[in-house]
């Protein structure tokens, strides 16, 4: 009996190794796409928390608008986070436009330095790139630049589509003119008088000489453009009006060194010369302005937060806030987590729509491939009711019989699915290095994420088990002699076309013919236009995605991939579902075809029997799959956060519907050789 078990086993493998290829790939696709998509957000999340860890991060930043930081409130700072988690500098921030700005007052003109928002990160306790111990630069290039007396050396951020290259040791000048008011004691050089007091100005005008020593990537600027500024557009209040970064140096030490041409003027306060006039002197004077005189930033890293993207994390930024609030600083810094930070926020974003894309195509794929999956394992046990039959009656149980179809379906879901795994990884690579458009992308996490993964395998497993379990229970509570008879045909019936007679009766025989078959077994109709109008309407939302991205220009770049592979997979998904419903409609009708064949009917007049069915069903799927599809775009576009229905291109709803029918064309070719090559003789011999 065993023996018997295994060889009606091994028959079954082989008679239906296309229905088994079938499962796979339809698993293989689903659950690849999907999983892919699930795990490209997790990737991207477990990527940027080991870079914030590796770089250490700031997990914020206290940036004080009103001026510098004082000693004491560093004190505190320190004292409350501690002095490692704790990294003191500067920022200035301002617009050049024609090779001016103003700062702080005070006129500035620049040569060598582009025009745009500029940015100059201060260090008052580090003195190079490698001394920085927070933000930890990457990619420094350090350029062999000659040390010259009154000269300060600067870096810059690598060069990006945003921010200019720039030669090694090139050189910026920065001229600017000051005016300054104080009271000092003065040497009249009178004999009998001697000091006095003075109400001095002083008119400063001095030239700063910049050089340019290397390159760096700061962790917090990973974008390649549009990174933005903290200076508002004075036109909008709008966040998203805020201007992009035209460049951005570094300063390590002083800002300023340089020697100043002087011209003082002034009065007497005091004495027996008080509202005399000083005679105007021209002079010079060292100029020195030190990174600590302009120290308004606070890096703070918390050691103990978590990952990045937990709760306890948030909870961590919370109660560093409270604390803050509570050390009484002198000043009212404002406070800025990496929420705030363009580059890690945008990417995070970008992994948000991702995962949202993700949640709604596991929905229609998930959907699609049960489907597909049920129908091909409830007609092929419908198809074994002869063998069925015969190991009833050898005396096999209905749960050893049922079990050789569960192996079955377990075979085919477990091989697509373990290939669905490694295709996931494999898209997830590729929709993480897609995104080098648009940032400088952090090391690829070697953490293992599965969470995707598991639950479109789990769902579509115990989907196809329990409906093959059903359909064999059914069927086993059958008598044996019951099963061995044919399958009695469905009954003709009155199809709703032929209560239209000024259709009807224009139709041919063949058609006539055609419609009833394909409304006569309305459950089979049904599965097809469905899953055909899902697949679809999948294909409708990746044109639509890309339509978005390549020419509407929203969505950003790094988001082509992403609506190139859901795209790719729901033309895939689309054929194999119009393939695997077609040859099981092929499978399921040899008798009939093979009837055919003996009347005389030619070879194109048997296939075009067939074709004809297919490309109706097939029609109406795709006409049903439009609205279906502009149902999807909605949720897609939402979860998104850019694109519309209006706004899809015309092109893209006529390419989604062609595409389908290219893949029903293309079905039925390959096709064509298994309904002419049907064996006659042994699809007519007689199973009694």
């Amino acid at each position: 009996m065993v023996s018997t078990y295994f060889k009606t086993f091994g028959r079954m493998f082989r008679r239906h190794i296309t229905r088994l290829v079938s499962i796979i790939l339809m698993v293989l696709v689903s659950i690849g796409l999907v999983a892919g998509v699930g795990m490209a957000t997790d990737k991207i999340n477990d990527s940027l928390d080991e870079y914030r860890s590796a770089q250490n991060v700031s997990d914020l930043i206290l940036l004080n608008d009103e001026g510098a930081f004082s000693d004491g409130d560093i004190a505190l700072i320190k004292e409350q986070f501690g002095a490692k988690n704790v990294l003191t500098g500067g920022m200035l921030e301002f617009e050049v436009k024609d090779g001016k700005a103003t700062v702080n007052d005070t006129a500035l003109t620049f040569t060598g330095v582009p025009d745009g928002i500029v940015r100059v990160y201060l260090y008052d306790t580090a003195q190079s790139p490698s001394d920085v111990t927070q933000d930890v630069f990457e990619n420094v290039q350090t350029y062999d630049t000659p040390a010259k007396e009154h000269t300060v050396t600067v870096y810059a951020e690598r060069a990006t589509e945003q921010l200019p290259a720039y030669e090694a040791g090139a050189a910026f000048t920065m001229a600017f003119s000051m005016h300054e008011s104080r009271t000092e004691t003065i040497d009249t050089g009178i004999p009998f008088i001697g000091e006095q007091e003075a109400a001095l100005e002083i008119d400063i005008s001095a030239t700063q000489e910049y050089v340019l020593g290397g390159t760096l990537l700061n962790p917090l600027h990973m974008a390649v453009r549009d990174d933005p500024s903290y200076t508002d557009d004075p036109a909008s209040d709008d966040e998203e009006d805020m201007l992009d970064l035209a460049a951005v140096f570094y300063v390590f030490g002083d800002l300023i060194d340089t020697v100043a041409d002087t011209v003082t003027t002034g009065t007497f306060t005091s004495g027996m010369l008080e509202g005399t006039t000083i005679p105007e002197t021209e002079g010079e004077q060292e100029l020195t302005i030190a990174a600590a005189e302009l120290r308004n930033q606070v890096y703070l890293t918390l050691p103990d937060a978590g990952e990045l993207f937990s709760f306890g994390y948030e909870d961590a930024l919370e109660d560093a806030e409270r604390s803050i609030a509570a050390l009484g600083l002198e000043a009212s810094p404002e406070i800025l987590t990496l929420h705030e930070n363009y580059s890690f926020e945008s990417f995070t974003q970008y992994g948000a729509k991702i995962a949202g894309i993700g949640y709604v195509l596991m929905v229609v794929f998930l959907f699609v491939t049960i489907l597909v999956v049920l129908s091909t394992m409830t007609r092929l046990l419908d198809e074994e009711r002869g063998q069925i039959a015969c190991l009833l009656t050898l005396g096999y149980s209905p749960a050893a019989i049922i079990s050789k179809y569960l192996l079955f379906a377990l075979i085919g879901t477990l091989i697509g699915g373990v290939g669905a795994y490694f295709a996931g990884l494999g898209l997830a690579r590729i929709i993480f290095i897609n995104f080098e458009w648009n940032y400088t992308l952090p090391p690829y996490s070697s953490q293992v994420v599965m969470t995707y993964y598991l639950i479109i395998f789990a769902v579509i497993l115990f989907s196809t088990l329990i409906a093959t379990v059903i359909a064999g229970v059914k069927l086993t509570r059958s008598e044996p002699a019951d099963l061995l008879r044919p399958k009695t045909p469905k009954a003709g019936k009155t199809v709703f076309l032929e209560r239209i007679p000024l259709i009807w009766n224009r139709l041919s025989f063949k058609y006539k013919s055609t419609m009833r078959n394909v409304l006569r077994f309305f459950v089979r109709f049904l599965m097809t236009v469905v899953s055909v109008a899902c697949s679809t309407a999948l294909v409708l939302a990746g044109l639509a995605v890309l339509d978005c991205c390549l020419f509407q220009d929203i969505g950003g770049a790094a988001m082509i991939g992403v609506a190139v592979i859901v795209l790719v997979f729901a033309a895939l998904l689309n054929f194999v579902v119009i393939y695997t419903l077609t040859n099981i409609n092929i499978s399921e009708r040899e008798r009939e075809l093979a009837t055919l064949m003996v009347l005389g009917y030619y070879d194109n007049e048997v296939a075009g029997y067939i074709y004809r069915e297919i490309y109706i069903t097939s029609a109406i799927g795709i006409l049903f799959g439009l609205p279906l599809g502009c149902l999807l775009c909605l949720f897609v576009f939402n979860v998104m956060g850019f694109g519309s229905i209006p706004g899809i291109g015309w092109f893209v709803w006529v390419l989604a519907p062609v595409l389908s029918v290219v893949f029903t064309i293309l079905v039925t070719l390959m096709l064509r050789r298994k309904i002419t090559g049907i064996d006659m003789n042994s699809s007519l011999k007689a199973i009694e």
